[in-house]
């Protein structure tokens, strides 16, 4: 179950990938192509408490259990839950930064 949730929120994430490829290349078709200058800076897309459980999941399964106790005491929390969402990209990158 765990698993099919994290193969969820990363298709979901790559279909976010695609929709902005398929957007670029509809406006490059209309003769509209954004320069590199002129080209908005991407939006850091804030990760939901599910995508931060799922990755966090698979590593405590894997055998980092502490280590993700760590990160979410670091955030001054007991369970990710208490973690504020605007801190949740933070906890991904420490978290993907374990066993590396």
């Amino acid at each position: 179950m765990r698993e099919q949730a994290a193969i969820a929120a990363d298709i979901a994430g790559h279909m976010r990938q695609l929709a902005d490829v398929l957007d670029e290349f509809a406006l490059s078709l209309q003769g509209k192509e954004q320069t590199p200058e002129a080209k908005p800076e991407p939006k850091a897309v804030q990760p939901s408490l599910e995508e931060v459980r799922t990755v966090l999941a698979k590593i405590s399964v894997a055998g980092h259990s502490d280590a993700i106790r760590e990160i979410i005491a670091k955030f001054g929390a007991v369970k990710l839950s208490d973690i504020a969402p605007e801190h949740y990209a933070e906890v991904l990158k420490e978290a993907e930064s374990i066993g590396k």
